[in-house]
């Protein structure tokens, strides 16, 4: 029960962000300097919250490094992406299809880590994809 609230408040926090961003990218503010400003504060208060639980530092060199990885594709690579993607275009139709990720995931998981796959699970995918497809049509681009 604990993991589907907290679930639910990335979920709120997630999909709230959008909107700043979009009111933030709306001027001049490049994509790369968003990334900048969002990484960075990003970092500074885990940083803070970090020192505050007395959180460890001591972990094998591989996960640290797979955990920067991590970083790169979603806090760079994918933050660049949606960055450009909100700038552009519609909050409303760019939010839910970049909101598509646990797809992917779902299928690496099932690919890469050998997660169970089921025929409900295809059929929540097909669903999203189908969510994707209606978004994408009714905005008429």
């Amino acid at each position: 029960m604990k993991s589907l609230i907290f679930a639910l408040l990335a979920s709120f926090v997630w999909g709230t962000a959008p909107v700043l961003f979009k009111l933030g990218l709306r001027g001049d503010v490049s994509p790369v300097t968003a990334l900048v400003f969002h990484n960075l504060s990003a970092f500074l208060l885990a940083l803070i919250f970090m020192s505050a639980t007395s959180a460890r530092i001591d972990y094998p060199i591989k996960d640290i490094l797979l955990l920067a990885l991590g970083g790169i594709m979603s806090g760079f690579l994918g933050l660049f992406f949606f960055f450009k993607a909100v700038k552009t275009g519609e909050v409303s139709v760019v939010a839910p299809i970049a909101s598509t990720s646990p797809l992917w995931g779902s299928l690496i998981a099932f690919i890469f880590l050998g997660e169970p796959f089921s025929w409900l699970r295809a059929f929540g995918i097909l669903l999203v994809v189908c969510g994707i497809i209606l978004i994408s049509l009714s905005s008429g681009k």
